[in-house]
């Protein structure tokens, strides 16, 4: 196939594989998708009891990391993106979740028309697949394949319990009428593999004709005409090459990535791309700011029984729990230690969850190394709106220079305070009676941290991002921001923005289901087609 297209996607990640199945499947349209890593081969990749341990392969990882950060004792903190067909969503920790209905209703209300809840539900349930949901708000036919956890380990139960004894309610479905409450969570894995965005929308077309995939292809560039970007100057296997759009090039290449290529092609601040030699084509001194993430810390305590996953780590038990899920698609494999959580409130007179809560029959590796042959268990406590905003800034012109990550976690005094809330929110769950006849010794923070500079300190050296960064080509209607509301990006045509990038407001919840709503609402607005139908309006 000739090097011109209708649309070259830049990125094969969580929103680029959905993108170029929806614009392919008009076989009138010509699409490319270049994708800077290669298939998703490793069997861990499909093992979802692997979901930690590829999060930081390097084969198929960006292996990115902040600058120095302020407010957590200088600690640079890992921050892996994936460099495989699929992106993130082949590493990531598969939970299914899109959020709360103010977060959407909140874009609108910045002026963002047809993002408001009711108008994005549609996109939602187009990509999903659920395997048992049949109501107003779930999707049964999607590509997604999504189900609900499976794991028998009865710790899940004493968590949900004793959630419950702290007076949270029950809540059976977090994607449905309520996101508020305590219960088993949904995930994107199906028949006890992974499902990603390249297993679920680019491997069943890839035989498209008009639909060429390229692996190991980096972009560099941009290319512009004028204020017309007209194509991408990548690199495929060392050798430099340029691919042509008719129509439009649409970048999805990720938070960090995205505003990467749009500073070097020229796109960004001006002053700081002068400082590095690159010429500017549009002035958007936003470019790479407005960056949100989630993190959060994990409170750990000591199991008096053996029925938490140390049990596992024995390496024969954990090669036949691989083998078993590889193979057939059953054991303790085919899922992810992450299934019974929910959504609660920091305190009293807030509107909405502000703390989203995930607890896990095991420990964290790094206490599991240091604490050999002790089972535990621990919940995961991260803040669900944070009001710290970073920056991603080039630090050099070069694709292949990582750019700076400059997170600013717990920048905002409001943050620091959620935080120290979440740790005692967790210690009161931990401390009701349905976890009497399991609770050993507080391994984290420790029962010697109660009072609030402790209990700060402790966060500052312990906390850590649930990555999910979003925000760094933010949508809007003003005229700083980046893209606007059909993410078309200000100052220049034939070139949009799609992925998790554009988020104005991070979500409430894990971001991937919301980037793959995203794509999939960019897709009929690239092919002119009109909005789906307004969905259900009921409360979330």
């Amino acid at each position: 196939m000739a090097d011109e297209h209708d649309f070259v996607v830049i990125g094969g990640g969580t929103a680029g594989c959905v993108l170029a199945n929806r614009l392919s499947a008009d076989p009138a349209n010509s699409v490319a998708l270049l994708e800077a890593g290669g298939e998703a081969r490793h069997p861990f990749i499909h093992i979802p009891l692997m979901a930690g341990l590829v999060y930081f392969m390097r084969s198929i990882n960006w292996g990115y990391e902040t600058e120095p950060e302020p407010h957590l004792d200088g600690r640079r903190i890992p921050w892996p993106r994936g460099k495989v067909l699929g992106g993130t969503s082949a590493i990531n920790g598969m939970m299914y979740m899109r959020g709360n209905r103010r977060d959407y209703d909140g874009w609108r209300q910045l002026g963002l028309e047809g993002w408001d809840y009711a108008s994005v539900l549609p996109y939602f349930k187009r990509a999903e697949g659920h395997g048992s949901r049949r109501d107003a708000f779930h999707g049964s036919d999607g590509p997604l394949r999504v189900n609900r956890a499976q794991s028998k380990n009865p710790l899940y139960g004493v968590f949900l319990e004793a959630c419950e004894a702290l007076g949270m309610a029950r809540n059976d479905d977090f994607n449905g009428a309520e996101q508020e409450g305590v219960g088993r969570q949904d995930f994107c894995i199906d028949r006890g593999r992974r499902v990603n965005t390249g297993h679920a929308f680019i491997l069943p077309v890839r035989e498209r004709p008009n639909l060429r995939v390229v692996l190991r292809a980096q972009a560099e560039r941009l290319l512009f005409e004028g204020r017309r970007c007209v194509g991408v100057a990548y690199r495929e296997r060392g050798r430099r090459r340029d691919i042509r759009a008719r129509r439009e090039v649409i970048l999805c290449a990720g938070t960090i990535n995205s505003p990467q290529l749009l500073q070097l092609s020229g796109i960004g601040a001006p002053e700081h791309l002068r400082s590095l030699g690159i010429e500017v084509v549009v002035e958007s001194p936003d470019v790479g700011r407005n960056l949100q993430d989630h993190a959060g810390v994990y409170v750990q305590y000591a199991c008096t029984q053996p029925v938490a996953l140390y049990g596992l780590l024995r390496p024969d038990r954990a090669a036949l729990a691989c083998m078993r899920a590889y193979l057939f698609g059953t054991g303790p494999g085919t899922s992810i230690a992450l299934e019974a959580g929910g959504f609660g409130r920091s305190r009293e007179g807030l509107d909405a969850p502000d703390l989203q809560i995930t607890f896990i029959p095991g420990l964290t590796l790094d206490v599991t190394r240091a604490r050999q042959g002790r089972h535990g268990f621990l919940t995961h406590c991260y803040q669900l709106r944070p009001e710290s905003r970073g920056e991603i800034r080039i630090a050099a012109a070069d694709a292949r220079t990582s750019p700076a990550i400059h997170a600013k976690t717990l920048s905002a005094e409001t943050d620091r305070r959620v935080m120290r809330d979440a740790v005692r929110l967790a210690r009161r769950i931990m401390a009701q009676a349905p976890f009497d006849p399991y609770r050993g010794a507080e391994i984290a923070p420790g029962e010697d941290a109660q009072a609030d500079d402790v209990i700060d300190a402790w966060i500052r050296a312990n906390l850590t991002t649930v990555w999910h960064p979003v925000g760094t080509c933010r949508m809007g209607a003003d005229e700083r921001a980046v893209v606007d509301a059909q993410l078309r990006l200000r100052g220049a045509d034939g070139l949009r923005v799609v992925d998790a990038s554009v988020m104005p407001l991070i979500t409430s919840s894990n971001t991937a289901a919301p980037t793959v709503m995203i794509a999939e609402k960019a897709a009929d607005m690239i092919l002119g087609k009109a909005p789906l139908p307004a969905g259900c309006t009921s409360r979330l």
